[in-house]
């Protein structure tokens, strides 16, 4: 099982792209049980919840795949769908809407 948590955690400081706007996101640290990510919109960073990319993940471990879509991720799903797609072994299926796969 992948760690959300861990994950993140080897990006603070980084950069992630969202995938269909190519847009930015900073992650700037890990506060309890939130990410703090930085957005041209926000620049000082807004919470998202860890336990948001850990249903994407674990939802990415299950079905193979993901969508990247509001309906599917919720408010921050583009910064989620960034998120996922710098796992190891996933990749980005140039669909509409995007999907994330996961290589087996």
């Amino acid at each position: 099982m992948i760690s959300a948590r861990a994950h993140l955690e080897s990006l603070v400081g980084s950069d992630v792209h969202t995938l269909t706007r190519h847009r930015p996101n900073r992650i700037l640290r890990i506060e309890g049980d939130e990410v703090v990510v930085s957005t041209g919109k926000s620049p000082s960073g807004q919470p998202v919840p860890i336990a948001w990319v850990q249903d994407a993940i674990d939802v990415l471990e299950r079905d193979g795949e993901v969508e990247v879509t509001v309906e599917a991720l919720g408010h921050r799903g583009a910064f989620v769908g960034a998120v996922v797609a710098t796992l190891p072994g996933a990749f980005v299926e140039p669909t509409t809407p995007r999907r994330i796969m996961l290589r087996r």
